[in-house]
């Protein structure tokens, strides 16, 4: 079948769009949330959104086409999604050959893209066009109502004992040096996560990220501090529309590790999540990162069905 291909509108196609990318993802988007992330989306960068329209005119498709200023070289990330009822009628083929031919067209030498790991079809699809798995991230969730904090009494006051301190962005003052404490203190984490690359991003396109972000709350922002050096952070993001929040990022200085920092920033990071009233509290890591994964076992987080990323080298 060959569709008609246009440039999403998310004025009038918003609705059908977000419905196309819930069969996918893990945590439901909505479409204040995709028009936040169109109006967040780095100056700099390159996000083209297509919708593929069957005979009736209907959308049956979309494909989204990003280049990121603190990507790798040469690296552009692909995305393909083709709704359950129309899929294997080649949509998805044109969809990713228009996608990809517009990414070499401006210079592309490497393309990524991440599928479900119990979505088989889409596996099948990257490995048919090229990709080679690189990574495998893990997804998780923690039930609040069910969780016993008892069992980690005195964990978080015995690393207190140490001389480390606990507080949040917002008892440290939500102001502008310390938003820009918290994106170097988020850079030296994230460049050691395992499998990270290119750059960071600079502050202007974090703080679109994260300070512009509706998920965003300074209470959220947790962090381990050594005196006036501030050594750990857990980021915790509240999504109302699930009532769900989201461990986006635990990360502790290499030379602070081994002393339960960490399990007490996610701790705290869990006690923030009952406090907003969520119903569970969602995380994902690298399959590679065996010591963060210990303590959510620890914790008590359930496995979910997680993510595959691809790399095709053109």
């Amino acid at each position: 079948m060959v569709c008609l291909l246009r440039a999403l509108n998310l004025d009038t196609d918003a609705a059908r769009y977000v419905a196309l990318v819930n069969t996918v993802e893990s945590e439901p988007t909505t479409v204040e949330r995709e028009h936040e992330r169109a109006q967040n989306f780095p100056t700099a960068g390159v996000r083209r959104l297509m919708v593929a329209l069957d005979e009736r005119g209907d959308i049956v498709g979309c494909s989204e086409t990003v280049r990121r200023p603190n990507m790798a070289a040469g690296t552009w990330a692909l995305g393909v999604i083709v709704a359950p009822e129309s899929q294997r009628r080649g949509i998805g083929a044109q969809l990713y050959d228009d996608a990809s031919a517009f990414a070499r067209a401006r210079g592309a030498t490497r393309l990524t893209c991440e599928t479900r790991e119990d979505l088989p079809n889409a596996c099948r699809f990257a490995q048919a066009r090229g990709f080679e798995m690189n990574r495998h991230i893990f997804e998780s969730t923690l039930d609040l109502g069910s969780f016993d904090d008892t069992r980690f009494a005195g964990v978080i006051e015995s690393v207190q004992a140490q001389g480390i301190r606990f507080f949040t962005l917002a008892e440290a003052g939500n102001t502008a040096a310390n938003q820009r404490k918290l994106h170097a203190l988020n850079r030296r984490a994230a460049l050691d996560i395992l499998g990270w690359e290119g750059e960071f991003p600079g502050f202007e396109d974090f703080s679109r990220y994260v300070f512009q972000a509706s998920w965003f709350r300074a209470e959220g922002q947790i962090f381990a501090a050594d005196g006036d050096r501030w050594v750990g952070l857990s980021a915790v993001g509240y999504f109302q529309k699930t009532n769900a929040t989201y461990n986006m990022h635990t990360g502790v200085e290499q030379e602070y590790r081994g002393r339960h920092i960490a399990l007490a920033l996610k701790l705290l990071a869990i006690r923030y999540a009952r406090q907003c009233g969520a119903a569970y509290i969602r995380t994902n890591n690298d399959s590679q990162n065996a010591p963060i994964l210990a303590i959510n076992r620890k914790l008590g987080y359930a496995p979910q069905p997680g993510w595959y990323r691809w790399v095709r080298v053109l």
